[in-house]
C-alpha cells in the first residue's frame, strides 16, 4: 500500500478519489465529480460534490 492510500480514510475507495483521477489525467471525470462541490479534501485540497470522492472529506 502506497503513502497516499495510507493517508486515505477509505483505502478501498482510493482508486476513485480525485487525487488518483488527477494522477491518471482523467480530467473529464474530475470535472463531473466537482461540478457542485460540497466538500474539500483535508489532505490535498481537491473539491468534490460527494465526500466519497476525496481521501479526507471536510465540509466547504
Amino acid at each position: 500500500m502506497g503513502k497516499k492510500e495510507q493517508d486515505c480514510w477509505e483505502p478501498k475507495k482510493h482508486p476513485k478519489h480525485m487525487c488518483k483521477l488527477f494522477n491518471k489525467s482523467m480530467m473529464m471525470e474530475i470535472d463531473q465529480r466537482s461540478a457542485n462541490p460540497t466538500v474539500t479534501c483535508a489532505k490535498c485540497g481537491a473539491k468534490a460534490d460527494l465526500p466519497e470522492s476525496v481521501c479526507q472529506p471536510k465540509p466547504l
